[in-house]
């Protein structure tokens, strides 16, 4: 009898403890919402939108130095030039604001052959004449404007004497008529104009002046 007493006494406890447990043990922590007022509700415009600040999400970028181009010194030759045609040559070069030093070939240099037609009256019929030799398919020519050679019409100048003679050939084959070959230089006597930081302006200047100085080449050298 005394047993079912005490366990009719559990059994109430049990039953009291499991309706009241929410006040036995320490509940979770409420989370209260935000309400949510739809009065306060704003609809920003794109400008509005824009001045937002926005999130560097970039990597700024990093400089780096500018290498500077190297500048390089170009030298050149201008030459060779006879005693008489020396003094021109350098009246061209003070025109064109070009400092030059003069140097003096040695017995050394090589001979040059000149190919050419002989001079005619007028630098009128001169031009004439180059018109009728292109036609013929000669195309590198030009008229002489060099005094002691007005209105010749050079056909190249040729250190191998072999190379001058094959021209004359071809251009007789051609029909070009007179074409004759001489000495130009005999690499005595004659002189080279130096000059150094030349512009590609300068550069075909120079080129330009051939019909005055037909024995005179523009070449690039090293510098001493």
């Amino acid at each position: 009898m005394k047993r079912f007493f005490w366990l009719l006494i559990l059994i109430n406890l049990g039953l009291l403890a499991y309706f009241n447990i929410g006040y036995i043990l320490p509940g979770k922590p409420e989370i209260k919402l935000t309400e949510i007022n739809p009065d306060k509700i704003k609809v920003l415009s794109q400008s509005e939108i824009d001045a937002i600040p926005k999130k560097q999400t970039s990597l700024p970028l990093i400089s780096t130095p500018t290498l500077e181009a190297e500048t390089k010194t170009s030298c050149f030759e201008w030459g060779a030039f006879s005693d008489a045609s020396l003094a021109n040559a350098q009246k061209v070069l003070a025109r064109m604001n070009l400092q030059s030093t003069t140097k003096e070939q040695s017995s050394e240099q090589p001979k040059r052959y000149w190919v050419y037609r002989a001079p005619l009256k007028t630098t009128a019929e001169a031009q004439k004449k180059a018109v009728e030799l292109k036609a013929l398919g000669v195309q590198d020519l030009f008229v002489v404007q060099e005094e002691k050679w007005k209105n010749a019409i050079s056909f190249g100048i040729f250190e191998d004497e072999q190379l001058a003679a094959k021209l004359v050939k071809e251009l007789q084959a051609k029909g070009v008529k007179n074409v004759e070959k001489i000495l130009r230089t005999n690499g005595k006597g004659h002189h080279n104009l130096a000059l150094t930081s030349l512009s590609e302006n300068d550069i075909t200047e120079l080129k330009k002046l051939k019909p005055d100085f037909p024995a005179a080449e523009l070449k690039e050298v090293s510098c001493n």
